[in-house]
């Protein structure tokens, strides 16, 4: 069954932070990408932002954040503070800001991966993540692959997308 695709109902254009070190292509998902400054997260559509073209900065309401596991890491201690802001950020969005971390929950609980030479317990991190849950407006994603992580973010979009749809 060939699929179609309605006005509106499926992003063909998503905005990415042009501070992001390592960035995601969605090579494969029928999307362009376009490079552009964004407030808070990394990743979102057009649809959900505003833009001031004074300062070319575009400000969403929804967005995607994009951690490798070592950056994951990072944000919850060395840069704790700077991430706590982004956070905060997000607090008045009608939907949480997603965090998509390119690493599996189950390597960050056994100390694998980018655990490994950590001093930082498991227990920290599934502290931390739940005080952050409960005090901001956050939902964090992990994938087993930096590839899944792309494609998980790119299904938040997608669905925010179609959420919205619904609502107009």
């Amino acid at each position: 069954m060939d699929e179609i695709r309605h006005a509106n109902s499926l992003p063909t254009t998503i905005l990415r932070d042009t501070r992001e070190q390592r960035p995601w292509t969605f090579d494969g998902c029928a999307v362009e990408t376009r490079d552009v400054t964004l407030s808070t997260g990394d990743y979102t559509v057009p649809t959900a932002c505003t833009h001031d073209p004074e300062s070319d900065t575009y400000h969403p309401r929804f967005a995607v954040e994009r951690k490798s596991g070592h950056d994951f890491l990072t944000a919850l201690t060395w840069e704790r503070d700077r991430f706590s802001d982004e956070l905060r950020r997000a607090a008045e969005w009608p939907h949480p800001l997603a965090v998509v971390v390119e690493t599996s929950w189950e390597t960050l609980l056994r100390n694998r991966g980018c655990m490994a030479w950590r001093d930082i317990h498991p227990n920290q991190v599934v502290g931390t993540l739940s005080a952050w849950t409960r005090h901001y407006n956050v939902a964090f994603r992990f994938a087993e692959s930096r590839r899944r992580a792309e494609l998980c973010a790119f299904l938040l979009l997608v669905r925010h997308s179609l959420r919205r749809r619904e609502q107009i």
